[in-house]
């Protein structure tokens, strides 16, 4: 059995191999016909035969990363590379000083720092009394299931002790009916009441901007958003995640001061480590506070801007 094991790896890599090989093969006919003056990599799989095609061809190419770790694309093709524009200060990465920029991770408009006034409006349009704290829990377009689990393990104790925090809980579309069910077991009906179920938002902006304190993964667009907004943030990174981008994601900001972090494995054996953490930022205005000015220190609202100024550069050079 392992026999066959082994010879099916090899037929896999094999084949892999020359799927890389045509696709590397094409690239440079296609850039050969095209004649692009430069060329910008996102990273992914289809980014290392075009990075490789573009070697060739003496064609320039900007790589971009908005994880502290660089994609396994990105690093592959990077000895080539013009420039390296990166999501995270660059002391966090390996690439030549001289040739890497901070530009920051493009976002929408939508976001930028939210005083208490227009936190206000955005608890308006969400139905929300101003008075009223709000929590944002988020575990991304598709939910988290470990993280909805921990938080219905405190959710009771959380909303006797603060009696005036609504709670906003993103729970992915998969998991919305599931969640809403179990919420009903777990509380009486006056608390039920102060505890908001979305499967997904469009509006994410609103939900982050009305926020008085957020709870999410360590994705980058989420935290150069949250950033952007300068909201306090508790992190629970994925640990499953090819690569360990979002650890190293949290651990770089978590350095500066900028969130708190919490394990997922730690939570799944003790979740009211998750309540302890919510306790000392909410009784706490001034570790929120700082965290928002640590956290907004990263933000660049220009990302997409700088970005593309610094591909117009390249292309004119």
């Amino acid at each position: 059995m392992k026999q066959l094991l082994d010879i099916g790896t090899i037929l896999k890599n094999t084949f892999d191999f020359f799927k890389f090989l045509i696709g590397t093969i094409q690239a440079y006919f296609v850039l050969g016909r095209i004649k692009p003056d430069v060329i910008f990599v996102k990273g992914g799989y289809i980014g290392v035969p075009i990075g490789l095609a573009a070697a060739v061809r003496h064609i320039n190419f900007i790589t971009h990363d908005s994880d502290t770790m660089p994609g396994l694309a990105n690093r592959i093709i990077a000895k080539w590379a013009a420039k390296h524009a990166t999501g995270m200060p660059k002391e966090f990465y390996d690439y030549p000083k001289d040739k890497t920029v901070y530009v920051g991770v493009p976002i929408s408009s939508s976001y930028s720092k939210v005083d208490s006034m227009q936190q206000d409006s955005f608890k308006n349009q969400l139905g929300i009394k101003t008075e009223s704290k709000l929590i944002l829990f988020t575990g991304g377009g598709l939910g988290a299931k470990a993280l909805n689990d921990a938080l219905l393990a405190i959710v009771e104790t959380l909303l006797q002790k603060y009696p005036d925090t609504t709670l906003i809980n993103i729970a992915g579309k998969d998991h919305e009916d599931s969640l809403s069910n179990q919420y009903l077991r777990v509380l009486k009906q006056n608390d039920r009441e102060r505890v908001i179920i979305k499967g997904f938002v469009e509006d994410m902006y609103k939900y982050s901007g009305a926020a008085d304190l957020i709870i999410s993964r360590a994705g980058a667009t989420n935290l150069a958003e949250f950033a952007a907004q300068a909201k306090p943030c508790i992190i629970i990174p994925s640990p499953y995640l090819v690569g360990g981008h979002q650890l190293k994601n949290a651990k770089a900001l978590a350095e500066m001061g900028a969130i708190e972090v919490l394990d997922e494995n730690k939570l799944k054996t003790n979740p009211m480590k998750l309540l302890d953490s919510i306790s000392t930022l909410m009784d706490s205005d001034k570790r929120r506070l700082t965290l928002s000015e640590n956290l907004f220190k990263i933000a660049r609202n220009d990302a997409a801007e700088d970005l593309a100024k610094l591909i117009l550069n390249q292309a004119k050079e």
